[in-house]
């Protein structure tokens, strides 16, 4: 790459800023992260937990080494993760790795079911909500830009890395999704490619999970 960016995988000592990237990615367009609801009263921010959730290697939308971060002179300032989807579970959460995140959060047991209840009672436990089912083989989550570094391209430099890592790989198409009313990040996938491939509404998170939710469009890329 040019004027100064470089791309590189992710390792361990990434996982804080990894987690940034997370929550970042996790914000648009309700300015708030889901984790922070499931988090309520256990005194744990959604940035510690989702560093304690990498440590653990509980994540299913990405592990650490999943991740290519893009360097500008040798300063993260943005990261995505490409990954091969788990075709059991797909919610974002390994729950058999849960006690090793609490551990890693020094939670109570009490701390750690309550937390576990509110998380199978959004996502389903062992059910697997329909809209999580993986559309592709290759799929790209996870991605943000450091706000400092916004406005200059550099989310579709790391994309476009991510996807040559893809074709890399021999995968044939590649997924990514992105809530309703995220209009930066749909015009950024558009803009490379990406086009809509399923979209599910407001009301099916309303009937099926009784929540105020603007849903989400899952977009495909073919190589």
């Amino acid at each position: 790459m040019t004027n100064g960016l470089t791309t590189r995988t992710a390792t361990n000592a990434d996982i804080p800023f990894l987690a940034r990237i997370e929550y970042e990615a996790s914000l648009p367009p309700l300015n708030r992260c889901f984790w922070e609801d499931l988090l309520e009263d256990t005194q744990t921010s959604a940035l510690a937990l989702i560093e304690a959730v990498m440590r653990a290697g509980a994540s299913n939308w990405g592990e650490v080494t999943d991740f290519l971060i893009l360097e500008e002179n040798g300063k993260p300032v943005a990261a995505a993760a490409g990954y091969e989807p788990n075709q059991e579970d797909y919610c974002p959460l390994r729950i058999s790795r849960l006690a090793k995140v609490a551990q890693e959060l020094n939670w109570s047991e009490e701390t750690m079911a309550i937390f576990r209840d509110r998380y199978e009672l959004l996502w389903g436990g062992n059910y697997r909500p329909f809209f999580l089912t993986p559309h592709a083989p290759w799929i790209i989550e996870n991605v943000a830009v450091l706000p400092e570094a916004r406005g200059r391209g550099l989310g579709k430099i790391l994309l476009k890395a991510l996807l040559e890592k893809g074709r890399s790989q021999h995968y044939t198409h590649a997924g990514i999704m992105v809530i309703n009313g995220n209009e930066i990040a749909r015009r950024t996938y558009e803009s490379i490619g990406f086009k809509p491939y399923q979209t599910f509404y407001g009301d099916y998170f309303s009937e099926q999970f009784n929540i105020p939710f603007p849903g989400v469009t899952k977009f495909g890329f073919c190589y």
